[in-house]
């Protein structure tokens, strides 16, 4: 378990308080959090993979122009001097019990080569079944695969004193199982934009990731 010259520590032998090592990952998602209700920035979030692990990092609101250049989604980076703690209690986009938090004394350092190993992407599917037990329960997202039954056209429509674009969609599992997806913001016109140069009549099967779950059989997307 290295943290000098070219060791990394693997992310899955982090732990509390850890601040002296380095590790070497993929920054698979990239993301700010923000309460939707007022607009209240909670940070900037990123989900971190390894060969073997994920986990998610914070950059707190103070910090975020600090990071804004140096964070690029699916790029490789060598990172130190960060700060290991516990996982929070809501919004976790992956299950790993702790989170790293960068401060303006981590370095960054973008790796080019010897990367493919490092996969671009990390889900913790659930299966439409067990959705039920994570109504209204947003301490760990969900993600989830299905096959495209059906994708509405973009709206705008009144929520909260704003107005907001939304996209409405359907997606059913293997075993035939239906499950209705409401999509916000720009993650809903992104998606409508791709149905449509794709076309209606495409066959589709779709990850959505960190999802909040409203129901046995509804999810809707959330800032990450």
């Amino acid at each position: 378990m290295g943290s000098a010259g070219d060791e990394f520590t693997p992310l899955s032998q982090l732990e509390y308080g850890m601040d002296k090592c380095k590790v070497r990952v993929r920054v698979s998602r990239l993301w700010e959090s923000f309460n939707p209700k007022d607009d209240t920035l909670f940070g900037l979030d990123c989900l971190l993979i390894d060969e073997g692990k994920t986990m998610q990092a914070r950059v707190e609101p103070g910090d975020i122009e600090w990071f804004e250049d140096l964070l690029v989604e699916g790029k490789v980076y060598a990172l130190s001097d960060f700060h290991v703690d516990s996982q929070r209690d809501y919004y976790m986009s992956c299950s790993n019990e702790w989170t790293m938090y960068f401060g303006r004394q981590t370095v960054v350092t973008e790796i080019e080569v010897d990367i493919d190993s490092i996969p671009l992407h990390s889900f913790e599917f659930v299966k439409f079944k067990d959705l039920r037990y994570r109504c209204d329960d947003n301490s760990l997202l969900t993600d989830v695969l299905g096959h495209v039954v059906y994708a509405g056209e973009l709206q705008e429509v009144l929520k909260k004193s704003r107005v907001i674009e939304i996209c409405n969609a359907r997606i059913r599992d293997l075993r035939g199982r239906a499950l209705s997806v409401t999509l916000y913001g720009d993650i809903a016109s992104g998606f409508a934009e791709d149905m449509l140069e794709k076309g209606q009549d495409t066959s589709l099967v779709v990850v959505f990731a960190g999802m909040s779950v409203t129901s046995s059989s509804s999810v809707c997307s959330t800032t990450s």
